[in-house]
């Protein structure tokens, strides 16, 4: 038999506990061997549950236990479930998380150490909650040289930003809108500041291009300067705003970001709304691939972990460490030339053809309909923006400097995503 664990019962534990004890007997018909949960760790009271049976209250009962192969951690934050993972590994148990913080933090030493038992340590869960890409990237796309990553991988501001476009609403607004559906936290720095992100496209740019990139050395810049007026500006101009986790692998350097940018209707990234997710990969033999869906939730990211559980019972030995586990990867901020997305504010409605003059021909000039300034009231003004052609994050401030002799205040800077 294959007894499994799960440490934390919330709403992902749960949602694994539900997989395994509603697909135990077709779990157990693939591997001709009972695949069972075992144990539940977590400190809440599991009275009247389904989950009661199977309660314990400490680790080591788990790790005591010879027969329990695979320890599943779906436990928050960072200390005690990285502790839990290293425990687990260290008594010979297999680990399976869907703590991006502790992969994010210390995926080279737990897969050093799971290979050194001779054990696996899976974490598609990871990233992307239901969208498979963690074993696409290792299994399906490993023949490919991985150049480019580019996903909108925060349900939580994906949800925000495109109920501020349909519902022409503030930020605050839209903010306190997720709050009340249970997509953000009482504090949502993580996801609105764009941390959360930072955390998955540094796993996904670790595995892809074979060095290890510290969350902490992503640029990174969240959505609470996006303002309504943005995506009335972006649209008519054919874009939309989205908050991209984007990385590109260049003469052996990664350059990375997180910041919210305009991106073309029409791209691949453009309609995904809500609290959906997408990836899109670029693969040097399969060309533009996009995992696309639910980016979050119970039961999307309790498939995602069931299946790690299905490929280690089925693999139990690793062939070789991951790449990124042994050497750190070059990480620079993405600062090749790009087009920029420029709202300003002034008294005096700017000519388009001064607007030319400083930035080139190929400036894309919006005006609003809006009459005030939505960050000042009481101040009557015309909003109008830019979109420039190609320069590189030095050569724009050069230009910025123009818009002083117009009156002009630059209110917003975002990058187009063609």
């Amino acid at each position: 038999m294959y007894k499994i664990a799960v440490c934390g019962c919330g709403v992902v534990g749960s949602g694994v506990c539900d997989a395994l004890l509603d697909q135990h007997e077709k779990l157990s018909r693939r591997f001709n061997r009972k695949v069972a949960l075992a144990y539940v760790l977590d400190i809440k009271d599991l009275t009247g549950t389904r989950y009661a049976p199977y309660k314990v209250s400490d680790l080591d009962t788990i790790l005591n236990d010879r027969e329990t192969e695979v320890v599943v951690i779906t436990i928050g934050g960072l200390d005690l479930a990285a502790d839990y993972c290293f425990r687990a590994l260290r008594a010979g148990k297999h680990v399976v998380t869907s703590n991006k913080a502790v992969v994010a933090a210390y995926g080279p030493e737990l897969e050093k150490l799971a290979f050194s038992k001779e054990r696996r340590f899976m974490y598609e869960a990871s990233v992307g909650g239901g969208i498979p890409i963690i074993r696409p990237l290792n299994i399906c796309l490993f023949a490919n040289d991985i150049t480019e990553i580019q996903g909108i991988l925060n349900g939580t501001t994906n949800y925000m930003l495109t109920g501020m476009f349909k519902r022409h609403a503030s930020f605050d607004e839209m903010l306190a809108r997720a709050q009340r559906k249970g997509y953000a936290e009482a504090d949502p720095t993580a996801d609105v500041d764009g941390f959360d992100a930072a955390r998955k496209i540094a796993i996904l740019s670790s595995i892809a291009y074979g060095g290890f990139v510290d969350y902490r050395n992503v640029p990174c810049r969240g959505i609470r300067e996006v303002a309504f007026i943005d995506h009335e500006l972006a649209d008519k101009a054919g874009f939309a705003v989205k908050l991209i986790a984007g990385s590109r692998f260049e003469d052996g350097k990664v350059y990375i970001s997180v910041e919210p940018k305009l991106v073309r209707r029409g791209h691949l990234l453009s309609d995904v709304n809500s609290v959906y997710n997408a990836i899109l990969t670029k693969g040097s033999y399969t060309g533009d691939t996009l995992f696309y869906g639910q980016g979050a939730g119970k039961e999307a990211t309790a498939s995602a972990v069931v299946g790690d559980i299905i490929e280690l019972l089925g693999a139990p030995k690793a062939f070789a460490l991951p790449d990124f586990a042994v050497k750190n990867a070059t990480v620079l901020p993405d600062d090749r030339p790009c087009r920029y997305y420029i709202r300003m504010k002034s008294l005096k409605q700017p000519a388009a053809g001064a607007l030319i003059d400083i930035f080139g021909d190929d400036t894309l000039c919006l005006f609003s309909k809006l009459e005030r300034d939505p960050w000042e009231e009481g101040d009557p003004s015309t909003v109008s923006a830019v979109i420039t052609p190609p320069f590189t994050a030095a050569e724009l401030e050069e230009h910025v400097r123009g818009l002083d002799a117009l009156g002009a205040r630059v209110r917003m800077t975002m990058k187009v995503l063609d």
